[in-house]
């Protein structure tokens, strides 16, 4: 019974926040990354070569950066081409750099704060047939020692239309969020942090894009394999998907299912997600737990160059403990002044565990990130 509580509670939790903020925005109050694709209403394949999203871009990808999300394009010669990432028609490249400053205050503790240098990663895309068969690696080159993110062939054919990817890769679950520290990417254990080796089939259609992967998950025993499922219908100004991922272990079986949403209302790019995830005892003896956690985002694109987003996470991460509801609330303003930057400053509430100081603190960032 107190399992069905919880959901009902989570549902109507989730609902009640949802009609307030599309109350506030049709009052006129108010006038990854997965919102971008919202706002423009494409799928993830237009921009990046991962079908799923993230990683390095596509020449489309790479124009839209500098001409409808960067406040200005800067040229250093007229009439010079665009950085595309194409250095040869068989190789192409690009970077992501992030750093900057961090301070965190938990209560009755002294404030730490920080500069640092968060991730540098360089993509390499190596094009053995245009269009149909091409090599992919995605690698953190700092801080700490280089890190293999992913490293696939992908194979396309039909222009496109039937995507094969094998080797190591991000599972496709869920919206591709680039903040790993999102309630939902944590409590899935899905993220940019978390690639798995296997192999991915994946449908593209004018309105469908759905994957299918079987991955090496929690152990190398082949009958284990960890199965992830994801399907998204895009339409110009709102998209539905879902997801499903079972992942055997040895320790606790566990399953989790997505549904995850975007839409526009004006000027507004709205993204959404509920996540249901159970995790399974070792033993028959012990009871299984339920995760339930949720995000809702609204971006909000004041002036070209400008963004403003907001969120508002909910955790259930324990179903059998009582008053461990985590909130987590953060306001984000992103400035592009000009192709290939973005500066970022923001803050963010964690409301938690009453007597765990830590779960109730805040943080303020500025970060600075260079991408090409």
């Amino acid at each position: 019974m107190r399992s069905i509580d919880l959901r009902i509670s989570f549902f109507a939790s989730t609902l009640l926040l949802l009609g307030t903020l599309t109350a506030l925005l049709m009052s006129g109050r108010a006038a990854a990354e997965p919102y971008l694709a919202v706002e423009a209403g494409l799928k993830c394949a237009q921009c990046h070569v991962n079908p799923t999203g993230g990683g390095k871009r596509t020449a489309f990808g790479e124009l839209y950066a500098r001409n409808q999300i960067s406040a200005q394009a800067v040229s250093l010669e007229p009439n010079s081409k665009p950085w595309t990432g194409d250095v040869t028609k068989w190789f192409a490249t690009g970077a992501d750099i992030r750093g900057g400053y961090d301070s965190v205050t938990v209560p009755n503790q002294s404030t730490e704060s920080d500069f640092a240098l968060t991730r540098a990663t360089a993509y390499l895309d190596f094009i053995a047939l245009p269009n149909l068969l091409q090599v992919y690696f995605d690698e953190k080159v700092a801080p700490d020692n280089v890190e293999n993110r992913e490293a696939y062939v992908l194979f396309t054919p039909h222009n496109g239309r039937y995507v094969v990817k094998a080797g190591q890769m991000f599972l496709p679950y869920g919206l591709r969020l680039q903040d790993d520290d999102a309630f939902v990417r944590q409590a899935s254990g899905v993220s940019f942090r978390t690639p798995d080796d296997g192999i991915e089939l994946g449908l593209e259609l004018p309105k469908w894009s759905a994957q299918m992967a079987v991955t090496k998950g929690a152990t190398d025993n082949g009958s284990d394999d960890r199965l992830s499922l994801s399907a998204v219908y895009v339409r110009p100004r709102w998209r539905v998907g879902a997801s499903y991922n079972k992942n055997p272990d040895p320790l606790g079986d566990r399953e989790m299912e997505a549904v995850f949403a975007g839409w526009k209302t004006g000027p507004i790019a709205w993204l959404a997600e509920l996540d249901f995830i159970t995790d399974q005892a070792p033993t028959t003896s012990q009871p299984s737990n339920q995760i339930y956690t949720s995000l809702i985002e609204g971006n909000w694109r004041i002036h070209k160059g400008h963004n403003l987003k907001v969120t508002y996470e909910f955790m259930n991460p324990f179903s059998h403990v009582a008053e461990d509801e985590q909130e987590r609330y953060s306001a984000v303003w992103e400035y592009s002044p000009i192709q290939f930057v973005q500066s970022r400053v923001g803050i963010r509430r964690y409301n938690g565990i009453p007597n765990l100081a830590a779960s109730n603190r805040n943080e303020w960032f500025a970060e600075l990130h260079v991408y090409f």
